[in-house]
């Protein structure tokens, strides 16, 4: 049997009402599968900590600088690697509207663009805080007009970085705080089909929600345990219905929001088997409402079929 076949963990088939965190008034049913191990072999992972998703594929990143594909079913296909790794590795993973796999390079301070064999086709940005600069970009996503709209941390630079269609600085907006507008170690970006971006503003707790010239919308979510609240989000993902689906690092869990912000479901809680976490810190959610997620500290993704969920 072929490695990447053996280390599909067949105990994926279970279906778990989730305890969230040991608070079930706020749980929700969802059936798990599971696949990867700790390792650097094909199939293998070493803290997977982005994930993404494309024409029936997914894309996980991890501390080894490796990007690797995978079917829905978790069978590998290909891999490759970025041009370094030594300083730290990617945080993010995303596709352009003609399909290349954008990297941000977080610790090189740069934006990789691969084809989706893998083949290094651009990369830009160098290390600064000036308006074309990148202290450590860690997410990016492109709007239909061509827009990147990237999240950035680091010194002088809680801020989302806006370039058009050709890569040309456009604007910025941000800044290290707390307040409506601030940011505080964003780690991912998303945006939906009606315009609004939404930061994941990991250190403060939160998701914040702009408009796509950078105007304040609403704050998503709030620090705590309990469901609706948040811990260290550190990823989100937009799913089909235009609900969010954001990764807890914090509280080993996958919670689930509409758009306006009104708490829907949370999903996990801390452990090993199908249905528990260990501080994820990817998500990514699918056409046809599957959702991934990179089981950072356990070493493997774990893919959701959420009930109602198509």
């Amino acid at each position: 049997m072929p490695l990447a076949r053996r280390q599909i963990l067949a105990m994926c088939a279970l279906s778990l009402l989730s305890a969230c965190g040991g608070r079930p008034g706020g749980s929700a049913r969802a059936t798990y599968k599971v696949w990867g191990q700790s390792g650097r072999r094909s199939g293998s992972f070493v803290r997977p900590r982005a994930v993404g998703v494309k024409d029936n594929e997914v894309y996980v990143v991890d501390t080894t600088g490796r990007i690797q594909v995978f079917t829905f079913e978790g069978e590998f296909l290909r891999s490759w690697s970025t041009p370094a790794y030594e300083n730290g590795t990617p945080t993010g993973v995303a596709f352009s509207r003609e399909g290349r796999v954008l990297i941000p390079d977080t610790h090189y301070n740069q934006i990789l663009e691969y084809s989706k064999e893998g083949d290094l086709l651009t990369q830009w940005g160098s290390y600064g805080t000036g308006v074309e600069e990148f202290v450590f970009p860690t997410d990016i996503a492109q709007a239909p007009d061509g827009t990147y709209y990237i999240s950035e941390y680091g010194m002088d630079a809680e801020r989302v970085h806006v370039f058009d269609a050709e890569r040309r600085y456009a604007r910025h907006w941000g800044g290290h705080g707390e307040a409506e507008g601030q940011l505080n170690r964003s780690m991912a970006i998303a945006l939906d089909d009606q315009g609004t971006l939404y930061v994941v503003d990991t250190a403060n707790n939160r998701i914040q929600c702009f408009d796509t010239d950078g105007s304040f919308l609403r704050v998503i979510g709030e620090p705590g345990t309990k469901p609706g609240q948040l811990k260290y989000p550190h990823d989100v993902a937009v799913a089909p219905d235009g609900s969010l689906f954001i990764c807890e690092y914090g509280n080993n869990r996958v919670s689930r929001f509409a758009r306006d912000g009104t708490f829907i479901a949370c999903y996990g809680r801390p452990g090993r088997e199908p249905g528990e976490f260990n501080a994820p810190q990817g998500i990514a959610v699918s056409e046809n409402g599957l959702v991934f997620v990179a089981d950072t500290d356990n070493d493997r993704v774990q893919r959701m079929q959420v009930e109602g969920l198509r």
